[in-house]
């Protein structure tokens, strides 16, 4: 049976039948797949068939939740009576448990339900009472420097002693903490000054509860200052920062952190500062140049504060100021003797002082020249600043000041006295009121200028140096260093242009070895004009020939002018050329032409290049090629021979010879021969221009007149045609074979005979047919008419041969403009092709 409620089992009811014995009446608490014993009342059985109430004592009570199960163990012979009766699945029943300890735990989920049974058992269950936390709503209090730990423990009670307790800290602080196990309060941090209140709860297992406060008040240990208040001296000459005082200052807390500062400064200043000097603890400083001054303020009252940053306590540093004791000189006025050798920095006397306090001494000093070689340090030593050598002055007066930060003392005098004093050099001609002038490309080692000097000491030996603004002058000038002679330099020519300045300065030195003399000498460099240079002295162009005007090409002149910015123009002096003065450039002067006998190939020529003022010449070597500018030509544009049908192969009918006016390659000609319209090659032509049978011509017949064409061509691909006419004579009389003895009358060429008689043919023909369309037509008008022009004929081109490739006709040549044969179309009319047979 499962319980609905939570509570304490006080009491069981059961109905015993039939056996005695021991039964164990049991609590049941499922989770998931398992069930634990959570509690067991055992009770012995001495009488049957009677009801039996069991009463619990408090502390044999078993306390139950919401959702735990009722049963009942029989050791031995069952006891608990049931009925057979009620829905399914409301019991389970096994014997694999047996006397299990409180505690325990089976698996009732794999013992399967029984139906129609109710057990005579009951358990009769009470509330409880309610827990209690008996010692809060109390206050507690602690200082900040309680160690981490406990500082509280809660003490809960219940009148169900079985009843388990859960106590809980419902404020959440992170600087405390709870456990719930031994109901302790602890601080997890250093305790907060100020009250907190922290909120508890105790809950039973039922639900029961009860509250309760804890007022945790904690008071800060302020901070404690051990060594105020104090007092200090200074003095009013200190000048560098100086630690006046170390504040020792502590806290009882572990967990504070102490700061000290000066909080007043009376009367307000501002020379005072504090800053942590070694560990933790923080000094008192007083500033560096704080400028002090007993007159003024004797005494400064300093306020020290500390702090936990929860409580500040105070202190007083007393600072009183000490007047200042001025320094006094302990060996001036003095002096000294030095001789005039002495060297940079040979200490010559020293000067001592004391001071009351102690303080830092400072010297200077002024001297009664103002080229004085002598300088004081700090520690008192007088030292040389330069070789006395070369100073001329007798003696020097030095005024000593002393200084300890707070009074000046002085001066006092320190004279010194130099013996064997040299003359110095003195250079007479320098320097100049202008600048001497030296051209570019002087000659080499010529003499500049002539350094004079004088010097009393005859004896010296003088020796002269010299640097030069900019360095490079040092290149183009050279000094004598015995007689001072300056001169332009031996290997180094000089040029303007290469030169960053035109102004060279001359710092020029003296020295007899012990004093000297400077000076300075300005040149200024002249730019000279100076001529463009080719870089050869030959040149090579190659161009074609060509008309008058034609570009031979452009010359590649390495020309150089020394003078920046100097413009060249060319020119040449060859007849046959043009040369353009800006660009160089080359053409033709003249027409140039290679094919003529004796004209020459190459050309040698003076070109100048001129900057305007100066030139410069070199050779320039053209040479010209021959171009292919002349077209072979036939002597005549038609030439007629006379053949047999029986003349042999090889029979010279004539010369057909071509000229060309090139001369070389270009000249060379050869000749072909277009013999498509006789369909053989029938004929040949010889390199020499002989016109030969190249074949038996007995397949012609007497009357017959070939056509053929001749093209003579050049090596560069130029040519020339002839039409060439072969007759084939009527009679057997040997024909002459060359038309060049004679001209032939008209009656006399068998070609006008031949085609003649085929006019005379085609005219009958045309008449007839005119009288038959007249006659037929009706239009007599036309009778006796040659051809007249009509919009049905075609306008046929003057001197152009004409075929009818329908028609078996003759090839009809040069027919006028006007003349045409009215029986065909203009449509069948077709430009007969210059040279063809129509066969």
């Amino acid at each position: 049976m499962e319980i609905s409620c939570c509570g304490f089992v006080k009491g069981w009811e059961f109905y015993a039948k039939t056996n005695t014995g021991t039964v164990h009446l049991q609590v049941w608490r499922p989770a998931g797949g398992t069930w634990t014993l959570v509690g067991e009342n055992q009770y012995t059985v001495t009488s049957t068939n009677g009801e039996v109430y069991v009463t619990l004592a408090t502390t044999d009570r078993i306390q139950v939740q919401s959702g735990d199960f009722i049963g009942i163990y029989h050791p031995a012979s069952p006891i608990v009576s049931y009925k057979k009766e009620g829905s399914s699945n409301e019991y389970r029943v096994t014997t694999s448990v047996g006397a299990l300890a409180v505690g325990g735990s089976f698996s009732w989920n794999s013992v399967a339900q029984g139906t129609n049974r109710k057990y005579s058992l009951r358990a009769d269950l009470t509330s409880g009472n309610n827990p209690s936390i008996t010692n809060l709503d109390t206050t507690v209090s602690f200082t900040d420097d309680t160690p981490i730990g406990t500082l509280f423990t809660l003490v809960v009670s219940d009148p169900d002693s079985l009843d388990p307790l859960a106590t809980t800290m419902t404020t959440v602080n992170s600087n405390f903490a709870f456990d719930t196990n031994t109901l302790q309060v602890s601080s997890t941090t250093q305790l907060p000054v100020g009250t907190t209140n922290l909120n508890f709860q105790v809950t039973d297992g039922c639900g029961n509860s009860d509250t309760g406060t804890l007022a945790v008040v904690v008071t800060n240990r302020p901070p404690e200052i051990h060594n105020l208040p104090f007092s200090v001296d200074v003095s009013e000459s200190q000048t560098a920062e100086k630690e006046l005082f170390v504040i020792n200052a502590t806290d009882p807390s572990q967990f504070d952190t102490v700061s000290c500062g000066i909080q007043t400064v009376s009367p307000a200043s501002s020379i005072f500062s504090t800053r942590i000097s070694s560990g933790t603890l923080n000094s008192v400083y007083l500033q560096a140049n704080p400028s002090l001054s007993y007159n003024s303020v004797n005494a400064y009252d300093i306020t020290i504060a500390c702090t936990d940053t929860k409580d500040t306590v105070t202190g007083t540093l007393n600072v009183y100021i000490t007047q200042n004791s001025p320094p006094v000189f302990t060996n001036l006025q003095a002096s000294v003797n030095v001789t005039a050798t002495t060297t940079t920095g040979t200490s010559v006397y020293t000067v001592t002082s004391s001071d009351a306090e102690g303080d830092q001494l400072y010297y200077n000093m002024t001297c009664s020249s103002p080229t004085c070689p002598f300088a004081i340090y700090h520690s008192g030593d007088v030292r040389s600043t330069n070789n006395l050598i070369g100073y001329t002055e007798a003696g020097y007066d030095l005024y000593i000041y002393v200084y300890d930060g707070r009074s000046l003392v002085g001066p006092k005098t320190l004279t010194i006295v130099v013996t064997g004093i040299n003359t110095a050099p003195i250079l007479t001609n320098l320097p100049l009121a202008s600048p001497i002038t030296v051209s570019e490309n002087s000659a080499l080692g010529v003499s500049v200028f002539q350094v004079s000097y004088s010097d009393i000491d005859t004896t010296d030996t003088h020796v002269f140096t010299t640097t030069y603004i900019p360095a490079s002058g040092g290149n183009i000038f050279t000094t004598n260093a015995a007689t001072g002679l300056i001169s332009t330099s031996s290997t180094t020519n000089i040029n303007f242009e290469s030169l960053t300045t035109a102004s060279i300065e001359i710092n020029i030195h003296i020295s007899d070895g012990t004093d000297s003399a400077t000076s300075n000498l300005t040149i200024t460099i002249l730019d000279l004009n100076e001529a463009p240079v080719f870089g050869k002295n030959l040149y090579y162009l190659t161009g074609p020939e060509g008309s008058a005007g034609s570009s031979v090409g452009t010359p590649v002149f390495d020309v150089t002018d020394p003078d920046t910015g100097a413009t060249q123009k060319y020119s040449i002096n060859c007849p046959e050329f043009n040369m353009d003065a800006n660009t160089a450039a080359v053409s033709l002067a003249t027409e140039y032409d290679l094919d003529i006998s004796g004209t020459a190939s190459v050309v040698a020529c003076n070109v100048t290049v001129t900057d305007g003022q100066l030139s410069a010449t070199s050779v320039l070597t053209v040479t010209l090629s021959n171009i292919n500018d002349n077209t072979p030509t036939f002597s005549q544009s038609s030439y007629t021979f006379f053949a047999q049908p029986n003349v042999g192969v090889g029979t010279v009918l004539g010369s057909i010879v071509a000229t060309d006016a090139d001369i070389g390659a270009f000249g060379t000609i050869s000749y072909t021969l277009n013999q498509a319209g006789l369909g053989n090659q029938y004929f040949g032509v010889q390199s020499n221009g002989d016109f030969y049978v190249n074949t038996q011509l007995a397949s012609f017949s007497n009357g017959q007149t070939l056509s053929i064409t001749a093209t003579v061509t050049d090596s560069g691909g130029l040519n020339d045609t002839a039409t060439i006419t072969i007759v084939i004579p009527l009679s057997t009389t040997t024909a002459p074979t060359s038309t060049t003895d004679r001209h032939v009358t008209f009656a006399e060429d068998p070609r006008n005979i031949a085609w003649m008689s085929a006019a005379v043919v085609i005219l009958i023909g045309l008449v007839g047919l005119m009288v038959y369309q007249s006659i037929r037509f009706g239009d007599y008008a036309k009778i006796g008419k040659w051809c007249q022009k009509s919009s049905r004929g075609p306008s046929l081109q003057p001197r152009q041969s004409y075929r009818l490739p329908r028609h078996n006709t003759r090839r009809i040549r040069h027919i006028p403009e006007t003349q045409y044969d009215a029986r065909f179309p203009e449509s069948d009319w077709k430009p007969w092709r210059t040279g063809t047979q129509d066969l």
